[in-house]
């Protein structure tokens, strides 16, 4: 295993990436062979990091360094200074709004300062197209427990125990709709993972499923087994390209490994995941709507029963 002085966190989310961000890593990149410090320096690129005000951003480990609106024409000059003479650039780095004080540090920032990150504890750490690097952070560790050492009841009760809910407003227990799943009638079921997120303005699930897509995939897979389902849906709207790419990657890369399809782990449970693009009709964030549209058919609400 390789072992560098220096990691380099380049943010590729949309909004990073819309504000130049593949061309500063490009720079970096050429910068860091130019002056032989490719062995030394690794660069990797990374989901969203949050704060897409100040994008495209950085963040240089181990010190933490913080890096905003860098431009291409950036990287020889930080090269220069922070690889070569170890002086971070100053100019470079995020400043107090109010008293105009530099914040060199990520972890001293106050946007990052309370956050408490669960589902999105690798934003801006991991590279969302390699599965190795979610491993390394206990990836699928959640999953091979649930499939080799506990049944659906131990999983449902586990879920109900952790006091998970729906992040929709309503707040209802998803231990509890695991629950009403497993015990529904008929012999095909299926898990449905709603991406689409019709809220103007609202990019969550974008984020999550741009920053960490094999999380969405490792919690699917455990629903599925605690409900006893053998497929699984993403809807996703076709206006998050580098979501669907990510998602795509991340799900051959799940089944290369054994991690999705026939016999998961050793573990005799198949399950697999397929991706459907809506067209972005608001309606469709609605999960009847949803599962009209994935039918093919227009994406309409239908009456549930009481």
């Amino acid at each position: 295993m390789k072992i560098f002085r220096s990691h380099v966190l380049v943010c590729a989310g949309t909004g990073c990436v819309a504000s130049g961000s593949l061309r500063v890593k490009k720079a970096l990149e050429q910068e860091l062979i130019k002056r032989n410090l490719q062995d030394e320096i690794q660069v990797v690129t990374t989901g969203c990091n949050g704060f897409c005000a100040a994008g495209p951003v950085m963040v240089v480990y181990p010190d933490g360094i913080f890096y905003q609106k860098l431009t291409a024409e950036d990287m020889p000059f930080l090269v220069e200074e922070h690889f070569l003479k170890g002086r971070p650039v100053q100019r470079l780095m995020y400043k107090e709004p109010v008293k105009k004080e530099l914040v060199p540090a990520m972890k001293d920032i106050p946007f990052f300062g309370l956050q408490v990150l669960r589902a999105l504890r690798n934003r801006g750490i991991i590279d969302a197209e390699k599965i190795e690097e979610y491993i390394s952070r206990d990836g699928y560790l959640a999953l091979g427990k649930a499939l080799r050492e506990m049944t659906p009841p131990d999983i449902i009760r586990e879920i109900k125990l952790s006091g998970l809910r729906g992040r929709g407003g309503a707040g209802f227990s998803t231990g509890l709709k695991w629950e009403f799943a497993a015990g529904a009638q008929g012999s095909v079921k299926y898990v449905l993972c709603n991406g689409d997120e019709g809220d103007p303005g609202a990019f969550m699930d974008r984020s999550i499923l741009e920053a960490d897509p094999h999380v969405v995939l490792e919690g699917m897979t455990i629903a599925a087994k605690a409900i006893g389902a053998h497929q699984g849906y993403i809807y996703v709207r076709a206006e998050y390209p580098l979501a669907v790419q990510r998602l795509k990657i991340a799900i051959q890369q799940a089944r290369e490994y054994g991690l999705l399809g026939t016999n998961i782990l050793d573990s005799g449970f198949d399950f697999d995941i397929e991706i459907y693009q809506g067209a972005g009709a608001f309606v469709c964030g609605e999960e009847t709507a949803l599962m009209t549209s994935i039918e093919g058919k227009r994406g309409m609400p239908r009456p549930r029963p009481p």
